[in-house]
């Protein structure tokens, strides 16, 4: 039966490919190229979902880059643009008022923001800058996310992260439910459509108050965000050339040799079984994968960060570090049973069909460093 000799080449392979051999069945070598397909699209799987991509909203600094678009800032105090005290792109917003107790913005007229607990943004991250006159910290730092209309909101307390006047701060609050929002009215989680950060004082005073880099975030994995169809198109083209490549590289260093392996097409048939190696050391690989901490991309982090991050979570993780010695045992396990296809098909010697299979490698690893 065919799947008897699938699952024979990897544990007698003499036997199974003498009956190969005897016999070759185009449909026991396409069933493992298929196998071969399935598990290279499982270990990309189980690699993406290792890996998560930060996504934004708005993508640019649209939101802070002017005062009105799409969107409308409104304030207590005097509206304009920063162009000396900004930390992203061109500007901030700014608003200042005299002798009050408290300075509040608002951007409202937003397109709606999924902030849901399934699909939604998770985060809502912004840099601000407050000035006291007096120097003293707010009694009280709100934020509230309008639903639709401004009677409707979630309101929630940040002057716990606000720690120096005159200085810019990075806040990163968690949106969503169960967050802790308290809410007002019956405001959706699925339709935010306007931000609103006010500090109050004891005492009136002089204010300012700058906003920039604002935006909602969430991470999400290429799986998350739908199949790639092109990776597996890719995978698919990948394994049929590998197929074909091995076997043409076989024949041609073979009658290097002064050995003929017979007919090109007889020879690919019986050279496809080998490649049940490729399913084992792709199954191996997936289960080492899926122990692997996860892994996120920012989009504005530079290389020295993602390379910092990947040799603290991945490169000194056991796991990680067993997948190159596993690549080598698949390269050598399929090198030995390519020399006993030859060996069993010319009866020839042992040497001579193990350095043919060697050769063909060494071949093979050359043409993968040009992209075959």
């Amino acid at each position: 039966m065919v799947g008897q000799e699938i699952l024979e080449v990897l544990y007698s392979p003499i036997n199974a490919f003498r009956k190969i051999i005897e016999k070759p069945d185009l449909k026991g070598a396409l069933l493992v190229l298929l196998l071969v397909i399935a598990s290279a699209v499982a270990v990309q799987y189980v690699a993406s979902s290792k890996q998560f991509l930060e996504i934004r909203t708005p993508e640019n600094e649209d939101w802070t880059e002017e005062l009105m678009n799409q969107h409308v800032w409104t304030s207590n105090g005097l509206l304009s643009l920063d162009v000396i005290k900004y930390q992203i792109g061109n500007n901030s917003i700014r608003s200042s008022v005299m002798n009050s107790s408290n300075i509040w913005l608002r951007i409202t007229d937003i397109d709606p923001i999924d902030c849901s607990e399934e699909t939604g943004f998770t985060e809502l991250l912004l840099r601000i800058n407050w000035t006291n006159e007096a120097v003293v910290l707010p009694s009280s730092g709100n934020v509230k996310l309008f639903s639709e209309s401004e009677d409707s909101y979630f309101e929630s307390d940040f002057s716990s992260l606000l720690t120096s006047s005159e200085e810019w701060e990075n806040i990163t609050l968690n949106v969503g439910p169960d967050q802790g929002w308290n809410m007002n009215n019956s405001p959706d989680w699925q339709k935010i459509t306007g931000i609103e950060f006010e500090l109050v004082w004891s005492d009136s005073t002089n204010l300012i108050m700058n906003i920039d880099g604002l935006f909602f975030r969430m991470f999400a994995s290429s799986v998350e965000q739908g199949t790639n169809y092109i990776e597996i198109i890719s995978l698919i083209i990948q394994a049929g050339m590998t197929w074909v490549i091995w076997a043409g590289l076989l024949i041609i260093i073979a009658r290097l040799f002064n050995e003929d392996l017979g007919k090109w097409n007889t020879l690919f048939i019986i050279i496809g079984f080998v490649f049940m190696v490729t399913v084992v050391t792709n199954i191996i690989t997936g289960i080492l994968a899926s122990t692997l901490p996860e892994l996120t991309y920012l989009l504005d982090a530079t290389a020295t960060y993602y390379y910092a991050q990947n040799s603290e979570l991945w490169v000194s993780n056991l796991a990680f570090q067993l997948l190159t010695p596993l690549l080598w045992i698949g390269y050598v396990w399929t090198t030995a049973l390519s020399a006993i296809v030859i060996r069993l098909l010319k009866d020839t010697t042992w040497g001579k069909a193990l350095t043919i299979s060697v050769i063909a490698f060494a071949a093979k690893l050359l043409l993968s460093a040009f992209g075959f």
